[in-house]
């Protein structure tokens, strides 16, 4: 019994120092690369807390047919919140140009970035959750500057969230174990040793180890 209490705490901490570690983002600055709305780049960069809130931003749309009176710029975190590996943001802009919904998954994929949820896959841990990221020009005229037919709510063709420019440096994106997950970690690995040590046969019960009996009888001797 004893051995099988230890062997359950062990892997149980062992798992949890893997699962702490597994959903954390390291805060900080982040780059908008490779998304497309409507064949035009979005540029820029967003900065996540360690739940995969937005808390800045500052994105523009590079599409020249909205350059009047300059390109729309979104630099506003109006409303984010993330759950079930998914972190959704609506950035709008100080000019009201237009606003992005930003959505994403909070789970790193094998280089460290954060992919856009793109509407036909499934997005975050919630069996069934498909949202979009979008992008949405409001439409204006102004007898000073002209006019703006703006543009509906169009989703991204492609996207994701790097902490690197260069997008296939790997090493510059990935998480940094925390303390916490560490030792955790190492508890696991610990307990996992200690009850190898156990498993050893010994000489007390009688195993492989136990010291030869001199006063017993030598079968070849019968």
């Amino acid at each position: 019994m004893r051995r099988l209490l230890l062997s359950l705490l062990s892997i149980a901490l062992l798992s949890f120092g893997v699962a702490a570690h597994a959903g954390t983002i390291t805060p900080g600055v982040y780059y908008l690369d490779n998304a497309f709305v409507a064949g035009y780049a979005v540029t820029g960069t967003v900065d996540l807390n360690s739940i995969g809130n937005v808390t800045a931003a500052n994105l523009t749309f590079n599409d020249p047919s909205f350059s009047n009176p300059g390109l729309p710029t979104f630099n506003q975190s109006w409303l984010s919140f993330a759950y079930n590996g998914l972190g959704q943001s609506y950035i709008t802009s100080t000019n009201n140009s237009g606003q992005i919904a930003l959505f994403f998954n909070t789970t790193a994929d094998a280089s460290g970035n954060y992919d856009l949820c793109l509407g036909y896959a499934q997005c975050g841990t919630s069996i069934g959750t498909m949202g979009n990221s979008t992008l949405q020009i409001y439409g204006f005229y102004n007898s000073a500057v002209g006019s703006n037919p703006g543009l509906a709510a169009t989703s991204f063709s492609s996207g994701y969230l790097s902490q690197s420019a260069i997008s296939s440096n790997a090493s510059s994106t990935a998480l940094t174990p925390e303390p916490a997950s560490l030792f955790l970690l190492g508890t696991g690995i610990i307990g996992l040793a200690g009850l190898s040590r156990l498993m050893k046969p010994s000489a007390r019960f009688g195993g492989a180890d136990a010291p030869a009996d001199p006063l017993a009888k030598d079968p070849t001797d019968a």
